[in-house]
């Protein structure tokens, strides 16, 4: 089971030893103890799949009949080393080597008689080889309690009768001394002891020589001798003989079972493997069913899915925190995806809000999985097979290479850097930290750009403006953040995608009293460009929302429906066994002789069988007085035929109700899906867009020609002020005009470019000017005034239904032309039920009735 798949850091760093202690408390067996605590992850996709298969259907054997009968396995690896003709094994040691067979031939029993689709467990029983005749030899020799039988062989018999007797004749001569008061008075204490395999008398040290016999030793402290009689002496030789006699007979015996048991010591240690990994199996099963863990769905190529991942330590805790009676700290399930639409992402936020535990439940759930371990999240989480996992977090400072902790990062991020492919996932805390912002900022920005260039899935924690920004303008990077509530100063611990975090320092020192002179000189001293970013994420932040929602539903969707088809089979095999039961129910009915006793419900009486008219479905019984023509279906076993024929076609109609409800599900996740991924690529391009205008900004120099959201669409630019968000601009007849920022550069409008208007041709409703010259109308035509808006015209008529029709048709991302206001637009969204739309116009988002919208028609 070992590997060499996720490096030791990483392993460590995310606290998995703790998880296998957690694991090995599920253990039965120390054998099983032992593997809990050396499991580690594979990388091999059809390795991994049998492991989860063998915890899930272990899960459903536990349910149906139990846990494994593992009770009287023991780890005998050192008893099996000792078994072997003249060791050191003992009679205990062969106790336990019969205990842990007979245990293994259980265990075999209970593997083998589960359904057959339990493939996986069934095919590690038949890895159990038989023993029972090995069992059976120790079973004749050795008693249970580890003591040498006296049956097991004849001589061994003999021996002991004769040991009984001359202990019987020695303990009669011994306690005859007893009774002597002349020898009573010369003991120390009025007593036999055993000395060795021989009986003999304290005598006190004064009176040596005075009783006839053999001294063998004397006390410690002198004051008495113990001597043996000489009237027992030759009996003690004799039975001296006798044990000497016995212990040979008994060596020669458990030789004789060493002799077999070292025949089969290969397969007796295979099948302590198989034991280890059974009591493993279990234990993963019980750890997931008591934390109500799921299967995730594991492929050798995919993306990352965890929907309500829970940390599992922190579950624990609160479990642990329960049992205790302590207060306990909720757990919040977090959304994690990687490798659909973005392989990176950037996760901002405030301090302690969950950043670092966001990337330790990602490493933490898949090295699990990939240990064969279900994970705590809801069911429906997928995860790819990483060929290894990589970890920086927390201060590596290296202090007898006297690296700084910037230093001790970047040494691993080399090693990161050096190590990684496509097929891994790498996970970095804090990057560019620990030094100067612009350029820790710069090393963040090319960390990511390697991770894009290998291809690999990642996320990275960060507080630095500029790798939020990265993740707008690059593909296949999004950002995320963790929620954090400002009125309580303190986190969520949520995670929301697509949306960049704040580190809300101002906030929190305003919260905390600073004095509001220095919060607002702090506010002031914010970067332009940092305002302008923070504006761009809040106009961008609707659509992405109301994207991520869609994705949710589409998510909750998905996850119903599977529910509703799980319902569907399990209602299904419930028919399919009332079916089997009612087969059953048949064949037995044929084989009714007249005369046989039947009860009939109708007429509650016992009547007897005259004949069986299957044809007619009836049965003809003589109750008595009368003769009845009752129906089979009374006759249905257990009496309750009428509530079994209901439940039949309750089940029947539960089933067509709950294909519907999946077909519905189906179709609606679907349907959220599309509407999701329309609004993702919309955002992307938005982002695009956003990042270029960004870009134009920048470089602003005064004297330059820039492009203006107003009339003649051009001008020069004469002031700027990036701070306070405004600049001035001198037209071509010499005006000179203070804009908003916004208006520089419009990226969408009659002023943006070309690819961003409406296309030539396209005739304006109402009284708009054509696109081709802004703001000028037909000889006799009105004028609208510059600082309104243009009436709103009537929905009631045909044009206007007709074109609301081509409005619903289309598609988000689209160019829309706002007719109250006479510009092109974005459209973002529509929501027919309040006959309203979101659009946007340049870096402004607005709701617009649907009756002043009108499609801009591709030619």
């Amino acid at each position: 089971m070992k590997t060499d798949s996720v490096d030791t850091f990483t392993l460590d760093k995310i606290e998995f030893s703790a998880v296998r202690q957690i694991l090995s408390r599920f253990a039965a067996t120390s054998l099983g103890k032992a593997l809990c605590l050396r499991i580690t992850p594979s990388r091999n996709p059809d390795m991994i799949a049998k492991w989860q298969g063998q915890t899930a259907q272990m899960i459903d054997a536990i349910i149906s009949v139990g846990l494994p009968p593992l009770a009287g396995v023991t780890d005998i690896t050192a008893a099996l080393a000792r078994a072997i003709p003249a060791g050191a094994a003992t009679a205990e040691d062969y106790a336990d080597i019969a205990s842990t067979l007979s245990s293994a031939s259980n265990v075999r029993g209970y593997l083998l008689s589960l359904a057959e689709s339990m493939e996986h467990l069934v095919a590690l029983g038949a890895d159990i080889d038989e023993f029972d005749q090995l069992v059976e030899a120790i079973a004749t020799v050795i008693a249970p309690d580890g003591s040498i039988r006296d049956d097991a062989s004849p001589r061994l018999a003999q021996i002991r009768r004769e040991i009984a007797s001359l202990g019987s004749q020695i303990h009669d001569v011994m306690y005859g001394y007893l009774r002597r008061p002349e020898v009573t008075r010369l003991l120390q204490h009025a007593t036999v002891t055993l000395h060795g395999d021989r009986y003999v008398l304290p005598v006190k040290a004064i009176h040596r020589g005075r009783l006839p016999g053999v001294v063998h030793r004397h006390s410690g402290t002198g004051a008495t001798v113990f001597v043996e009689p000489d009237e027992s002496v030759e009996l003690n030789n004799r039975l001296a003989d006798r044990y000497n006699d016995e212990r040979q007979e008994i060596q020669l015996l458990l030789d004789e079972l060493a002799i077999k048991v070292t025949a089969r010591v290969d397969e007796i240690s295979s099948m302590l493997r198989v034991l280890a990994q059974v009591d493993l199996i279990a234990s993963k099963a019980q750890y997931a069913y008591q934390f109500e863990m799921i299967r995730p769905q594991i492929c050798e190529r995919g993306r990352v899915e965890l929907v309500q991942a829970c940390h599992p330590l922190l579950i624990e805790k609160a479990f642990q925190d329960k049992k205790a009676g302590n207060p306990v700290h909720p757990v919040v399930p977090l959304d994690i995806r990687l490798g659909a639409d973005f392989d990176l992402l950037v996760i901002t936020g405030s301090n302690t809000g969950g950043k670092t535990v966001t990337l330790k439940t990602l490493a933490l759930l898949a090295v699990m999985a990939q240990s064969g371990m279900h994970i705590p999240a809801r069911r429906g989480a997928s995860l790819p097979v990483f060929r290894n996992i990589f970890i920086d977090i927390g201060d590596e400072q290296s202090l007898q290479q006297s690296l700084s902790t910037f230093g001790g990062h970047i040494k691993r991020i080399r090693y990161i850097l050096n190590k990684t492919d496509k097929s891994s996932l790498v996970l970095l805390d804090e990057l560019g930290s620990g030094t100067d912002p612009d350029e820790g900022g710069a090393i963040g920005q090319a960390v990511l750009d390697e991770l894009r260039r290998i291809g690999c899935l990642g996320a990275i924690t960060t507080h630095l403006s500029v790798l939020k920004a990265y993740a707008f303008s690059h593909e296949r990077v999004d950002n995320a953040s963790v929620e954090f509530d400002t009125k309580t100063l303190s986190p969520t611990y949520r995670l929301h995608i697509g949306t960049p975090g704040e580190s809300h320092a101002i906030t929190v020192a305003s919260r905390l009293g600073i004095n509001p002179r220095v919060i607002s000189a702090a506010r002031r001293h914010l970067s332009g460009q940092g305002k302008q970013f923070r504006k761009a994420i809040q106009s961008t932040g609707i659509a992405r929302k109301s994207a991520e929602q869609a994705r949710a539903k589409a998510v909750e969707a998905h996850l119903a429906s599977q529910d509703t088809q799980q319902l569907y089979e399990a209602k299904l095999a419930d028919l399919h066994e009332l079916q089997g039961q009612f087969q059953i129910w048949l064949a037995r009915l044929t084989q009714l002789s007249p005369g046989d006793e039947i009860y009939i419900p109708s007429l509650k009486k016992t009547g007897r069988l005259v004949r069986l008219e299957l044809h007619n479905q009836l049965a003809v019984v003589d109750a008595g007085s009368i003769q009845a023509e009752v129906p089979l279906s009374e006759l249905m076993p257990d009496l309750g035929q009428e509530a079994v024929r209901q439940q039949i076609d309750k089940i029947q109609a539960d089933i067509l109700a709950q294909s519907r409800s999946t077909e519905a599900d189906r179709t609606e996740a679907t349907r959220l899906r599309t509407e999701y991924h329309r609004s993702l690529e919309h955002q992307k391009k938005r982002a695009r867009q956003f990042d270029t205008w960004l870009g134009l900004i920048a470089r602003l120099k005064v004297g330059q020609d820039v492009a203006i959201a107003a009339k003649p669409g051009k001008a020069v630019l004469v002031e700027v002020d990036l701070p306070g968000l405004r600049a001035k601009v001198r037209t071509g007849d010499g005006k000179e005009i203070e804009l908003s920022i916004q208006d520089l550069y419009p990226q969408s409008g009659p002023f943006a470019p070309r690819s961003d208007r409406r296309p030539t041709g396209q005739k304006p409703r109402g009284n708009a000017a054509k696109p081709g010259k802004p703001g000028q109308s037909k000889p006799g035509q009105s004028k609208p005034a510059p600082d309104k808006p243009i009436t709103r015209r009537s929905a009631d008529s045909k044009a206007a239904r007709s074109n609301l029709a081509k409005l619903l048709a289309t598609e988000p991302g689209q160019q829309v032309f706002v007719v109250p206001f006479n510009k092109i637009a974005t459209l973002i969204r529509i929501d027919a039920d309040k006959n309203q739309a979101v659009v946007q116009s340049g870096i402004f988002e607005m709701e617009i009735p649907l009756a002043d919208l009108e499609p801009i028609e591709k030619k």
